[in-house]
């Protein structure tokens, strides 16, 4: 049963990473939870369900960690110097991509959590809904609200017109 249950676990993070490593990690992960809830299951096609489930919220964590990991050095705290734009980027476009970031941190979590995965990862909300096991209208809906609270932000700072 281990090596379909790896399978499963195996396939859910490569179509959630697109990377066999990633879905390596999550696979390994997966059977160590798996293992320590054998004596639970009551048939094999409950290991499998289960194995689905783990595997998505598995990848969700794994790629909550990526997002935290900071992506350029910590400065410390009596450095205030403004870091460079990125390539090909002016100040303003880099002040804009940094207020839309400080306005999605103040969404509520089911939102924030969507919008990252959309926004940041690049998923599209059908992607969402399998990942986070909600309806894609639901998922749709929650992007939309999110996008109405971060323009609603971003017109309050003058950073758009209207």
């Amino acid at each position: 049963m281990a090596p379909i249950l790896r399978a499963i676990a195996k396939a859910v993070g490569r179509d959630f990473f697109g990377d066999d490593d990633e879905a390596e990690d999550v696979a390994q992960n997966v059977l160590i939870r798996l293992w320590k809830a054998w004596d639970t299951l009551s048939s094999p096609q409950e290991a499998k369900r289960l194995a689905v489930l783990v595997a998505k919220r598995e990848c969700i964590s794994l790629w909550r960690k990526e997002q935290r990991r900071p992506s350029t050095p910590l400065t410390t705290a009596h450095e205030t110097t403004r870091p460079a734009p990125h390539e090909g980027h002016s100040i303003e476009e880099d002040e804009l991509v940094e207020a839309i970031r400080h306005a999605a941190n103040t969404l509520p979590r089911a939102e924030a959590r969507l919008w990252h995965m959309f926004a940041e990862a690049g998923m599209q909300p059908g992607e969402i809904a399998i990942v986070a096991g909600i309806n894609v209208r639901s998922v749709s809906t929650m992007l939309s609200h999110a996008r109405s609270h971060i323009y609603r932000l971003l017109k309050k700072g003058g950073y758009v017109d209207g």
